[in-house]
Parts: structure tokens; C-alpha cells; sequence
């Protein structure tokens, strides 16, 4: 599997990261900190996915000295499959907000470490301004 994601616009100019897939991870509850907190549930491997059993697997990616800017982002992610069939690629864009930038570059009590990035809300959609792009839900 592999994230790519690559600077454009204003920002096009910056450095693009180069992200490796660390883990993956399960989610947990933790009543003590009331708080949704990613567990180490595996090194990169190669995971079976079919109909029969469905997963929904969360991977953390990680890019060496490089920090999030505000601006819009092209992206995909790229699952390789068996040998002879070609990988599945998913497209995607991103906009980060100057607000969402700070918060991701000073990382919170672990209670507020769950960052959402949507395309569905209504006062996404209904924008001119890449309608389509992932942003921090609370932009």
C-alpha cells in the first residue's frame, strides 16, 4: 500500500512528502481518558480483503521531516493486489486550512486526537472552492 500527496497551487513549490506505511492500528475507547485512541494492531503486511469478510483497517502513514501547510493537496492511495492484476488506485484532494495546519503541527491531549477530514457536508459541497476536497470538518 502506498499514500501519495503532492503540494499544488500556491503551495505547489513545497516539498512533496514521501510517506511509508508504519502500521496499522485498531481503534479503542478508553474510559479513563474518555478519549478514541489508535492500538498497534500489525506491521506493514499483506492483508486479504473479500466479500466474505469484509475489513475496514485503519494504517498509519508517516513522512520524514515534513509538516502539513495550508493549502490544497492531490492525493492517492494505492492498494497492490495479487500477481497479474493491476493495483486499485483512489484519487482524492485535500484542502488544509491555515487553522487545521496549526492543530495538526501541535498535537492535542489524546482526547482531542482524532482529526476528521469530510467531503460530504453541505457547506463543502455547495463551495465553488473544490467542492470535492477532504477538509477538517470543523473549517
Amino acid at each position: 500500500m502506498r499514500l501519495h500527496l503532492a503540494p499544488t497551487g500556491s503551495i505547489s513549490s513545497s516539498k512533496k512528502p514521501a510517506f511509508y506505511w508504519r502500521e496499522s492500528d485498531t481503534w479503542a475507547y478508553d474510559p479513563n481518558s474518555d478519549s478514541v485512541n489508535p492500538t498497534w494492531s500489525g506491521d506493514p503486511a499483506p492483508f486479504i480483503v473479500s466479500q466474505d469478510n469484509p475489513q475496514q483497517p485503519s494504517f498509519k502513514f508517516l513522512a520524514s521531516n515534513w509538516l502539513y501547510q495550508a493549502g490544497r493537496y492531490e492525493g492517492s492511495i494505492e492498494l497492490r493486489r495479487t500477481a497479474g492484476r493491476h493495483p486499485l488506485i483512489k484519487t482524492f484532494c485535500l484542502t488544509i486550512s491555515k487553522a487545521a495546519a496549526n492543530e495538526l503541527a501541535n498535537p492535542q491531549p489524546p482526547s482531542q486526537n482524532v482529526h476528521f477530514s469530510r467531503n460530504d457536508l453541505p457547506k463543502f459541497t455547495s463551495s465553488g472552492n473544490s467542492p470535492n476536497c477532504y477538509r477538517r470538518d470543523t473549517d
